[in-house]
């Protein structure tokens, strides 16, 4: 039985967390099998909210609901999702965002991917056979834009680095986050560069994207602060050669999904 930890970040998300707790009751068991993974926990961590976010996932009676508040002031959502691995206990960590924008049923195309040889699988709003409802358009200008940016700056083979629905080993995801330098937005492109300079295999997945309007993303503002991140980490991880490829722990959490046995 391979098993899952959903890891998802939350600042002041008490309006959308009741339609989450209502996917986790209903839907969610059904969605993680049907990718051949059983669901043993869904980590939600409170990133300093101050609204009633925490009160309301402490009150939770959820059964694979588990509570991060492990800090009270807001350190960022690269921050919150590294403390989320940080506590996983499952095989395979996703990661997701608390309106799951990308929805569960999505995760079978990412097991599928690492079945076929990936190491670690992102869902993708910008590649073939991907569908996005309701984005706006000047969304969608912005994050091709930054998205161009990136791959120049990081030499990175990924279009969709912003997606928060990613899928790897949890042992992988806690030795990439060990030494974040990025604690907000910037922190996907952070651990695809980590990923990339240890060898790991990256698939990027079309996957359905269902844009909430209660995004309270600023994107002109994040996207300045991300680019000047992006730029420090291009200097700090862009490789320079082969000599730059360091395997995290010789890749010895792999094999886990097995095409022959997916229980």
């Amino acid at each position: 039985m391979t098993t899952l930890s959903l890891v998802m970040p939350a600042f002041n998300e008490e309006a959308r967390l009741p339609a989450l707790l209502d996917v986790l009751a209903g839907s969610a068991d059904a969605a993680v099998a049907d990718a051949g993974l059983t669901l043993l926990e869904t980590l939600v961590v409170d990133d300093g909210s101050t609204d009633g976010t925490r009160e309301i996932l402490t009150a939770s009676s959820q059964p694979k609901l588990v509570p991060v508040v492990d800090y009270n002031e807001n350190r960022g959502k690269g921050a919150a999702v590294a403390d989320g691995c940080r506590h996983a206990r499952g095989d395979y960590v996703l990661l997701a965002d608390v309106d799951l924008s990308t929805p569960l049923g999505e995760l079978a195309k990412l097991t599928e991917a690492i079945r076929a040889g990936a190491d670690l699988a992102i869902g993708s709003r910008a590649v073939p056979g991907a569908m996005v409802e309701r984005g706006p358009a000047h969304r969608k200008l912005t994050g091709k834009v930054f998205s161009s940016t990136v791959r120049a700056l990081t030499n990175l083979d990924v279009r969709d680095t912003q997606n928060g629905f990613k899928l790897l080993p949890t042992e992988a995801a806690k030795e990439l986050f060990a030494e974040q330098l990025c604690p907000g937005f910037a922190f996907d492109v952070e651990l695809l560069m980590r990923a990339k300079l240890a060898g790991l295999r990256i698939a990027e997945v079309p996957v359905l994207y269902v844009h909430d309007e209660r995004s309270r993303v600023q994107v002109g503002r994040a996207s300045v602060q991300m680019l000047r991140d992006v730029a420090m980490l291009a200097r700090r991880l862009r490789p320079r050669g082969a000599a730059g490829t360091v395997p995290v722990a010789n890749r010895r959490w792999l094999g886990d999904l097995s095409a022959d046995d997916p229980d």
